[in-house]
């Protein structure tokens, strides 16, 4: 459970609560209890965590030599293995590349003979990117012909000629993913503290002695910095910087299950040539979530704003444009909402992680964007050898627990489990969410689990609630009561998502009147 006191000393201070802090400190607690994980919002996986497209890239994407295409290949074969024990789903559903009659420009094309047209198009292309993908330490990938791709994914544009197809792409709910993590590594004696700022990093004699927060102060000499957005920041505090987190805002669309199931099957992305590619995105796609909705995005914006996830109208008109050429027959009317999340490059485009030169125990995590999901696994084992060598204890905790057990879903049991659960609370009966079948139970779990949710986005999180079609329309006044009661605090005091965020601005006794009966 969250602590409310800060202690005196850890061993080691985790700063952010995303999926890599989180991935961190849960691999920390394999050979120590004696890790702090501090973030600054009201619940871990609240910032780039929570706002993006879900899935474990393969590594095809990325500049061959990079530390994130080396990362992002490896925490890709990790993941099996990385997500055991949590009580979450990961699937491998792979990743369509399509190659189009618009893979190659017009003005290439135009004195072209069609025989070597085609031959660009249906073999040199496709064999290219295989041999690219080997080369990055991909295996798998093999090329497909058009009657292939229209197999596996009927709803492309009839303009396809060839493809690939990526075995390895998988897909995981980021923010169910985080919340996991972090509750592992509570069960195994890590102590998480939401709503704490860290404001400075103490250092003495070129090493670090202590992290000041807005609550106070925890002696230590280990401080892992994977806070985001703010890496860059924090880095400075401790006098080791030397590198810019510039934000780049990314929006996402999101599809109705029911009127978009099945639509694809893998995700699907349309081949670009570097000339054709936008420098600083992989280009998106459209791509299936693990509960059948479907997402196309994201897109690529700099901003200046580390806090700007507004999406505009023409940001997602300019979604739709860019893939219909893919999809042309997409049902637009079936857009059930749309998000943006803000990524945290570096300058260089790279990630930055090691042990600074300048701060002995200091350690950087930082310009963590796509693929930073699926690199997590590889970067968290980083992590622990730099953390080996600054004195972490090589031998694994005999007591360490490998199980963080899952919260029942209603919607996925038996009608016999179903009859058990209502028998024993009646509150397991009480449907809250039509659109995801979430029960009253639910959300109450929710609000009292290992780390506890205390807002509406935060119990979204863990129990899809007012996730559907309606977004909250129908249960939101019902799961705000639910907190209010659960809480112990006025209706008026509930938030969408921490401080500053309240739902209902006025009084609302005849909604809690309403609620209660």
């Amino acid at each position: 459970m969250a602590q409310l006191t800060l202690p005196v000393r850890a061993g080691a201070v985790v700063i952010g609560g995303g999926v890599i802090g989180c991935s961190i400190a849960r691999e920390i607690t394999r050979y120590t209890s004696d890790v702090v994980i501090l973030e600054k919002e009201s619940d871990v996986a609240d910032g780039t965590s929570k706002a993006n497209n879900a899935e474990i890239h393969s590594g095809i994407g990325e500049d061959y030599g990079t530390l994130k295409q080396r990362l992002n290949v490896r925490g890709n074969g990790l993941y099996d293995e990385f997500v055991e024990g949590l009580g979450i789903d990961f699937r491998r559903q792979g990743l369509v590349i399509v190659i189009t009659n618009r893979t190659l420009r017009r003005e290439v094309t135009k004195y072209m003979p069609k025989s070597v047209r085609n031959y660009l198009l249906k073999k040199l292309i496709p064999t290219l990117i295989v041999r690219n993908a080997e080369k990055k330490g991909i295996k798998g990938m093999r090329v497909l012909d058009r009657d292939e791709i229209f197999r596996m994914e009927p709803h492309v544009t009839p303009s396809a000629v060839s493809g690939v197809f990526d075995p390895t792409y998988g897909l995981v709910s980021p923010y169910k993913l985080t919340i996991a993590l972090a509750e592992h590594a509570v069960i195994n004696g890590a102590r998480l503290f939401l709503d704490t700022e860290v404001t400075g990093i103490r250092v003495e004699g070129g090493r670090v002695k202590g992290v000041v927060t807005d609550r106070g102060e925890i002696e230590t000499g280990i401080v892992i910095n994977a806070a985001g957005l703010f890496a860059d920041e924090v880095a400075e505090m401790a006098g080791a910087g030397g590198f810019k987190i510039h934000p780049r805002k990314g929006a996402t669309l999101l599809f109705d299950r029911d009127a978009t199931a099945e639509y694809v099957r893998s995700s699907v992305a349309e081949f670009r040539l570097p000339g054709r590619k936008k420098r600083l995105s992989k280009g998106g796609g459209a791509m299936p979530t693990l509960e059948g909705n479907l997402q196309l995005g994201p897109t690529a914006i700099e901003t200046n704003d580390k806090y700007d996830t507004s999406i505009s109208a023409e940001e997602i008109e300019e979604i739709f444009e860019r893939f219909y050429y893919l999809f042309p027959e997409f049902p637009r009317s079936a857009m059930i909402s749309a998000f943006s999340g803000i990524r945290a490059p570096t300058l260089e485009e790279d990630f930055v992680i090691g042990a600074s030169d300048e701060t002995h125990g200091f350690i950087n995590v930082a310009g963590i964007q796509s693929p930073g999901l699926a690199s997590a696994p590889a970067i968290a084992e980083m992590v622990i050898e730099i953390l080996h060598g600054l004195g972490l204890q090589k031998q694994r905790r005999s007591d360490f627990d490998p199980i963080r057990p899952a919260p029942l879903k209603f919607s996925e049991l038996s009608d016999h489990e179903r009859d058990a659960l209502i028998a024993s609370d009646p509150r397991w009966g009480h449907i809250l969410c039509r659109c995801e079948y979430v029960t009253e139970a639910e959300v109450v779990n929710a609000l009292h689990g290992i780390i506890p949710a205390t807002n509406m986005d935060a119990v979204k999180r863990r129990t899809r609630v007012g996730m559907g079609r309606c977004q909250g329309g129908f249960c939101g006044s019902r799961v705000a009561a639910i907190i209010a009661s659960e809480m112990g605090i006025a209706i008026t005091e509930v938030t969408k998502d921490g401080k500053g965020s309240q739902v209902f601005p006025g009084e609302m006794k005849s909604l809690l009147k309403e609620s209660a009966s």
